[in-house]
């Protein structure tokens, strides 16, 4: 196994060290299912491999007929996790995967996939496109949107509490693909689409979301203090975040005397160094929840002296 040894600039005052990291030319990947060659009538194909040492994520392409001559790439994507599932049409593909860290990367290896009509309901998936799994939203109506699947006259859609065996809330037969809810509660729902015809049913598809209406407390400033009148140099803005019962993204905001925006940044953490300028400003600290709920805290006033 060969390595690679990056090095970084010396910062001032800290201490310079050099970064190891592995390289990954040497290492394969090895795919584990489909089979290189394998036909299936599912419209949904799930692809893994093994994790890789040292890799930090995977790039998958998907395409059909072959990459030499492609007509068309259906999936060229980067992601964590060595495995995921992808909806496919009938027709005939090869999918590649490629490990990747920082540094380097393995070569490509390669299977050949072929999918055929299904014909009845019975093995296919419904592919459920909106709301994403375990989403967050405020909306008012909920709109559910999956695919058209193939062979179906229509789908019975299903809304549970909590997961797919919690409580029923609605259950309904529609020929379209997608549906509307109003007055949901705050809380976690599971959504399910199962695909009808007249001889055959799917599987269900099933995803997790959160309605979450309930804004974020205001964040509390800390300094600079309410009227401050402070020296033209370097200064920290410094603020404790609101309460929510979920993660929060904090923005900075400052304007001039004018109301006109100077900064507006979400900062990491709850400080920000910055330098303004003589001048008179406010400035207050938003923040905002996964649903897009936000709280803003009371602007404070802020001299800079010339």
């Amino acid at each position: 196994m060969r390595t690679r040894i990056l090095l970084l600039p010396c910062l001032a005052l800290a201490a310079c060290s050099d970064i190891i990291e592995t390289d990954l030319s040497g290492f394969g990947v090895v795919l584990l299912t489909p089979a290189d060659g394998y036909e299936t009538n599912s419209n949904v194909v799930t692809f893994k491999w093994e994790a890789v040492p040292h890799a930090t994520e995977y790039h998958l392409q998907i395409a059909r007929p072959n990459f030499d001559q492609p007509v068309q790439f259906v999936a060229d994507t980067v992601f964590a996790n060595a495995g995921i599932q992808f909806p496919l049409q009938p027709g005939s593909y090869v999918w590649r995967v490629q490990a990747r860290n920082g540094n380097s990367a393995t070569n490509y290896y390669q299977r050949a996939l072929t999918v055929v009509p299904a014909s009845s309901l019975d093995d296919l998936l419904p592919v459920l496109t909106a709301p994403a799994a375990n989403a967050v939203t405020a909306a008012e109506p909920v709109t559910f949107h999956w695919q058209a699947l193939a062979g179906a006259d229509d789908y019975r859609f299903e809304l549970r509490n909590n997961d797919p065996t919690g409580a029923l809330v609605q259950a309904q037969i529609t020929a379209t693909t997608q549906m509307s809810m109003t007055g949901l509660t705050e809380g976690i729902y599971a959504w399910g689409v199962q695909g009808h015809n007249s001889t055959s049913s799917s599987l269900f598809s099933y995803r997790t979301f959160r309605i979450d209406r309930t804004a974020p407390t205001a964040p509390l400033l800390v300094t600079p203090a309410a009227n401050a009148t402070i020296p033209n140099t370097t200064l920290t803005f410094q603020w404790q975040s609101g309460t929510d019962t979920g993660a929060l993204v904090d923005s900075l905001f400052v304007t001039d005397v004018n109301t006109v925006t100077i900064r507006a940044l979400a900062p990491t953490g709850t400080t920000h160094t910055d330098s303004l300028g003589p001048g008179t400003f406010h400035w207050y600290v938003r923040s905002t929840d996964a649903a897009g709920n936000g709280t803003g805290a009371t602007p404070r006033t802020l001299t800079v002296q010339p």
